[in-house]
Formats: structure tokens, sequence, C-alpha cells
């Protein structure tokens, strides 16, 4: 596809490979590079390969969720390579984004009948156990940077997830909101 993209924070770039593609990654200079590298399965076989890129700025996501990426069709989804907007996806998911002040709560009202959660690890490269932020999930749960969790819900649409930072630091948190 003769796609060559140079990542900086806050970018999103989704490839679907479909019928085929070759793809390679390499870093830019000598630094170790920490990113999140996401796979969905797509709804339909034998899609025609393609390829998008979005930004999203640190201070959008300390407004609130973000939305990232989004099932391609919802509205506000725009199949557009360099687009506004979520990054479209072939899947029934939604991709939410934040930055949470320490002390902060924030909710969200979930649209699917399944979550997931993850904290960024955004204290540095380390092989070792994450000492940063952590957050508090529906008021119970704990979790550190690097740690996700399912979020149990009765599998109802509306249900509602509720994060509290209770580090130190800015946490930065994913919500999958899928089927």
């Amino acid at each position: 596809m003769g796609n060559v993209e140079v990542m900086r924070r806050g970018d999103v770039q989704l490839t679907s490979a479909g019928t085929g593609i070759r793809h390679s990654e390499k870093t830019h200079g000598t630094a170790p590079v920490h990113f999140l590298q996401i796979w969905s399965v797509p709804s339909t076989r034998g899609l025609s390969p393609s390829y998008y890129h979005r930004h999203f700025t640190d201070d959008q996501k300390r407004q609130g969720w973000v939305p990232v990426v989004g099932k391609i069709g919802d509205e506000g989804v725009t199949d557009v390579r360099e687009g506004e907007g979520p990054t479209p996806v072939h899947t029934p998911l939604w991709l939410y984004a934040t930055l949470l002040a320490p002390g902060k709560t924030l909710e969200h009202k979930l649209s699917m009948s399944k979550s997931y959660l993850h904290v960024v690890q955004t204290s540095g490269y380390n092989t070792e156990k994450s000492t940063g932020n952590r957050i508090m999930v529906n008021g119970g749960l704990e979790l550190a940077e690097g740690d996700g969790a399912c979020v149990t819900t009765t599998g109802d649409a509306g249900e509602i997830v509720r994060i509290e930072n209770i580090g130190e630091g800015e946490a930065e948190v994913l919500l999958f909101d899928l089927e």
C-alpha cells in the first residue's frame, strides 16, 4: 500500500490486512519504543486492505473520554484515511481514551454488552512490576499501570463504568466498549 508513518504520542494507526498485506515496523532512532499494539477480528471476511491515521492530543483526553476508534458505519465514524473523529474499524467496538488527574473520577455509560479497561504504562519503559499510577474501578478493583480488566456487567447496554484516579500522577486509561 506504500504507507510510511512516524508515530508520535497520541497517534492511532489502524491497518486492516483484509485479503492480505506485507507489513514491517522499526524504531526511529536508538531509544526504546513504548506503544500498544491492539488487534481485533473484523466482522466481515475478505475486506480490501485499508489504512487509517488519527491524532488525539493530551488536552482532548484531559476533557473526558475521547472516542479514538469506532465501528465503521456508526454515527461520527468516517471511512477516510486521515479524517477527523474516531478511527474506523470493522469490528463491533468503540475504544475511548482519557488522561485522568489525581483524585478525579470519570464515568462511561456502556453502549454494548462487554467492556475492558487498560491502564497505560506512562511511567516509562521497564521490565519490572509497575509502580506508577493507579485507578479504582466501580469503587472496588484497583488497577496499576500496565494492568487491564474485563468489567463484568449484567450484559445490558447502558450500565455505568466508573473510574477514579487513586494515584499521585495523571493516569492514562483506555476503555473498550464491545460486543
